[in-house]
This record gives C-alpha cells, sequence and structure tokens, in this order.
C-alpha cells in the first residue's frame, strides 16, 4: 500500500495535452497520459509501476476493480493494465458497468496480462466477453519490457487521440451555444428595432421581422414564412420578383442599396420603401444569414413633389409676371415719351407763343412725365434683376470721376429744398472694381432718397474712405431717419417706411432692393445706419482694386 500511495503523490490530478518540464521545455504528451494499474496477486503491479515510471510513464496502483471505475468515471486516467485474476464476474460487471457510461468519444483502452500459453488456443469465456465490451489488448505473461513500453505508448497515443476528439467536439459545442446565444440576441435585437428589419436565409426562410415591420405593412409574421410569400403580397402592385431578398454575392458587412419599391399593406394602402441589405455571416448549417432594412420615405416623397410642383408653379408666376412687368413698362413707355416730346413742342413756341401760366402748366407735365418714367424704369429694371438679364461688368471704375459728377444729377432738386451738399473724397488716387454705369445708378438712387427724406435747408454729404480690401462710399443726411425695426425691410422689394397714400414722397419702393442687389452683383454690398428723428447713413462697399 505505501508504495501504491507514493504512485497516486506522483500522478497529475488532470490528463492535459501538453506539459512543460521545469526549465519550461515543452515535453511528450503522450508519455503524461496516466495508466492505471491492477493485479491484485504478487508484485506485478510495483514492478509494472517502477518500471513505467523508468521509462517517464505516470501510472496508479489500485487495489481493486472499484478504485478503477472511479478513475474513469472521473476522466482520471488514459489506459487501464489489468491482470486477469482481477477480473471475477463481480468485478468483472463493475467493469462493463464503467465502460458502458463513457461518453460516445471515449472508448479508452485495456491492456489485459494473460496467464503463460492462455493464448495458444481458444480464448477462456471471461476473456472473450471483456473483449466484446472494451477496447481490449491481450498480453500474454512472461511479458518482455520493449513490448509492455511499446503496446502502452500505443494505447497512450490512442487516448490522447480520442482526448482531442473529446477537446474537438466541446469546443464545436461551446462554439455552436456562444452562436446560438448570438442569435438569439440578434433576433431580439430585430424584433424591437424601431424600424422595418428582416433577419433571413439566403433561401428564403424569414427568421425574424422587426414589430415596426409587422405593424406597417399589417401582415402577421406566422402566415408568411418565406421572403417569396412576402414579396407575393406585398409587391403585388409592380409584379412581386422578390429582387429586394434574392442572394448577392456581396462581402459580409457591406450594406447594399436595393432601391424603392412599392408595399402594398394588408388594408390596401400603398407605401414607398427604400431597401438596404447587408450579409451578416453563416448559420451553423452554412446558410447565409441576411439582414434586410427598409425605411418607409413615402411622405418624403410626397413633399419632394410637393415641393417641386410648388417651385414649378412659383418659377411659372415669376416668369409671367416678369413679362408682364417688362411688357407693361414697354406699353406706357411709348406714349409718356410722346408727352415728353409734344410738352417740349409746346414750350419751345413751335405751336404759337406761350404765356408765363402755360410754361409752368408745361413744366409740371414735364415733371410728372418724368416722374413716371422714372417709376417704370425702376419696375423694369427690377424686372430684368428678378430674370437674370442684367449683366454688370467686372473693370476698373474711377471714383474720383464718379463723385465729381453727382451734384450734376441732383442738383435741381437740391436747389428746390435749399439743401447743403458736400463731397468728401478721402483716397483720390484709390480705384475701385465693379461696373461704373451701375456704382452710378446706385449713388444717384440713394442721394434722391436723402433728397427726398430731408427737410429744407437740411445737409446731405457723400464721403469715400479706403479700408482693408473695400472703398466705402457713405451718403449721409440729417433727415427722418429709419426705425430700428424696419432697417433691413427697406431692402426688400415694394416696401417703403412711413409711406401710405398721402405721403408727399412719391416712389415705388424698389430703388434700394435693386441698388443692393447691384451691389452684391459687383461683389460688394449695400448697408445702412440710422437714428430715428437724427438721419441715415447708407454705406456701398466696393472691392478694391488691387
Amino acid at each position: 500500500m505505501a508504495a501504491n500511495a507514493q504512485a497516486q503523490e506522483e500522478m497529475p490530478a488532470t490528463m492535459p495535452k501538453l506539459y512543460a518540464s521545469d526549465g519550461g521545455a515543452a515535453v511528450d504528451p503522450v508519455a503524461q497520459i496516466p495508466v492505471a494499474i491492477l493485479t491484485p496477486t504478487g508484485r506485478d503491479g510495483i514492478v509494472a509501476g517502477h518500471l513505467l515510471r523508468r521509462f517517464g510513464i505516470q501510472s496508479r496502483l489500485c487495489s481493486n476493480m472499484e478504485d478503477i471505475c472511479k478513475l474513469i468515471e472521473e476522466d482520471a486516467i488514459g489506459v487501464i493494465l489489468v491482470a486477469e485474476e482481477a477480473l471475477v464476474p463481480a468485478e468483472r460487471l463493475r467493469l462493463f458497468e464503467s465502460l458502458n457510461q463513457q461518453p460516445s468519444w471515449s472508448d479508452i483502452p485495456i491492456i489485459l496480462l494473460t496467464g503463460e500459453g492462455e493464448l495458444s488456443s481458444s480464448l477462456p469465456r471471461a476473456l472473450s466477453g471483456v473483449m466484446e465490451k472494451g477496447n481490449v489488448t491481450l498480453l500474454e505473461r512472461p511479458v518482455k519490457v520493449a513490448t509492455l513500453t511499446t503496446l502502452i505508448r500505443s494505447a497512450q497515443r490512442a487516448r490522447l487521440r480520442q482526448l482531442d476528439v473529446r477537446d474537438y467536439i466541446e469546443s464545436r459545442n461551446e462554439s455552436e451555444k456562444t452562436l446560438r446565444e448570438s442569435e438569439q440576441r440578434l433576433r431580439s435585437a430585430v424584433l424591437s428595432a424601431p424600424y422595418p428589419l428582416m433577419l433571413h436565409d439566403d433561401k428564403g426562410e424569414i427568421l425574424q421581422l422587426s414589430r415596426a415591420w409587422i405593424s406597417l405593412t399589417g401582415y402577421d409574421a406566422a402566415s408568411m414564412l418565406t421572403t417569396g410569400e412576402w414579396a407575393n403580397r406585398a409587391f403585388r402592385k409592380e409584379g412581386s420578383g422578390g429582387g429586394e431578398f434574392a442572394a448577392l454575392d456581396t462581402p459580409e458587412g457591406v450594406s447594399v442599396h436595393l432601391g424603392e419599391r412599392q408595399v402594398q399593406t394588408a388594408g390596401g394602402a400603398l407605401r414607398t420603401w427604400d431597401f438596404h441589405r447587408v450579409a451578416l455571416g453563416r448559420l451553423p448549417d452554412g446558410r447565409r444569414l441576411n439582414l434586410t432594412a427598409a425605411i418607409d420615405v413615402t411622405a418624403y416623397k410626397r413633399l419632394v413633389e410637393s415641393e417641386r410642383s410648388a417651385r414649378k408653379q412659383a418659377e411659372e408666376a415669376n416668369s409671367a409676371k416678369s413679362q408682364f412687368l417688362a411688357t407693361m413698362s414697354h406699353e406706357l413707355r411709348t406714349p409718356l415719351n410722346a408727352i415728353a416730346g409734344y410738352t417740349q413742342l409746346l414750350s419751345l413756341g413751335l405751336r404759337g407763343p406761350v404765356t408765363p401760366e402755360q410754361q409752368g402748366d408745361l413744366d409740371r407735365i414735364d415733371r410728372s412725365q418724368r416722374h413716371l418714367l422714372s417709376l417704370i424704369n425702376d419696375i423694369l429694371n427690377f424686372a430684368k434683376i428678378e430674370a437674370g438679364h442684367i449683366a454688370v461688368e467686372n473693370a476698373q471704375i474711377d471714383l474720383t470721376r464718379i463723385l465729381d459728377g453727382l451734384k450734376e444729377f441732383v442738383e435741381p432738386q437740391l436747389r428746390e429744398k435749399t439743401l447743403n451738399f458736400s463731397v468728401i473724397n478721402s483716397c483720390p488716387e484709390a480705384t475701385g472694381r465693379g461696373d461704373e454705369d451701375k456704382v452710378r445708378q446706385i449713388l444717384i438712387n440713394l442721394l434722391s432718397n436723402a433728397i427726398k427724406f430731408t427737410p429744407v435747408n437740411g445737409h446731405i454729404n457723400v464721403e469715400c474712405n479706403a479700408n482693408d480690401g473695400t472703398l466705402d462710399i457713405c451718403v449721409s443726411d440729417d433727415g427722418v431717419g429709419i426705425p430700428p425695426d424696419k432697417l433691413d425691410a427697406i431692402f426688400e422689394p415694394f416696401v417703403q417706411v412711413g409711406r401710405d397714400f398721402s405721403s408727399p414722397q412719391g416712389g415705388t419702393g424698389l430703388g434700394l432692393s435693386i441698388s443692393r442687389d447691384l451691389a452684391r452683383r459687383m461683389g460688394g454690398d449695400l448697408a445702412v445706419k440710422s437714428v430715428l428723428g437724427k438721419g441715415s447713413t447708407f454705406t456701398l462697399k466696393l472691392r478694391k482694386d488691387e
């Protein structure tokens, strides 16, 4: 028993595939497969244990068959070396019971030591029974050392292959378990997704539908087991085709846009869905797992179509308006030009002498004609700008020449209201970039507005200053000013601040809108600052000619 205890202390608790020596070097795993020894009579067991240790084979001496069976059930041994005399009927039945309880991958090798000369004739009944129940090799005594160790080595290798099969099965089972758990998590995620999702394989079997998919279509998931059945119901207006669910040769994880389709719900309504597909991997049986996602774009398509229709109508209305304004302006200018011509003929006395009273009437007719013609020109210019028919040059501008010539355009209006007018050019050598005629038009419009809203004996100043990259021309007055909440509105078409039908100031409310648009077309801008009751300053910004 002392030898038995010593041998037990040398046995490892488990049977790993690979062992390392104290120095860290790998050792032969075959030699580490434990051998259980049961020889109830004589010293055969002790001798065999010492012999196996000499050859680096782990062994364990057992005192009875119960110890052997316990080691089998605990998977603590790899080979059994047993003497024939240990297989009495009761012990033999106990061994058979343990062998029958082995898992499918296990068939533990048994080396059975028989008596001398026993194998020279037919096998005894007891040995035949053992041969039928287990993986048994018979070895007749006396046994040579080389024969015993060779046979044990062979049995250990066979057992090691069985253990490899066990590890493979366990690894595969664990992988399948992980895959099943992952699939279940995926199913749960698809089910609770707030968007239409379908999980299906490449054969057409529907594995999971999201609640959103079911609620939006109204089709019961239990009644549609395949993608073909779903396509036949939902795509019947366009023909099923089922292209959204057909097999695609695409890499895993790559989303593929399948396009839009008309989906008919269970209630008969038509919805537009935009489909995408991504391949997720393969199921344990080799089928490819796909996730088809859909977005209901019905409302978006209706909005886009509505906006497109509204834009077309607005463009048509704008074109008709511009055409009407251009036609009206042309028709009105023709009689106005005739009025101007005949007024000048009468003023020159070509139709006879003109009394002072008559001359005054003719002057009022001429002023009214010029005022009306100015209004018509504003409307025509606005129509041209909206239609994109105004050409703006990008040339060098001599601002000194423009500023010096401003007074002659507005001198009659200045003299009529006895206004004080001054021009200050702080950068006479600087030149700007833009269209000289358009710059002059903007400044004359700003001066006309300043004269219109400045009281008698007021002041109007024009000042030009150079800044970083720009030339700023400021037109200032000490007139009525503009309310703060109207500073942006005055640049909108047909807006006139404080204007009603009894107002003495005329105009269409287009001048500032046209002026700012022209300034921006030249790469500049038009801005305003004003204090109510103290006056306003309009600043025309132009690009500096570098």
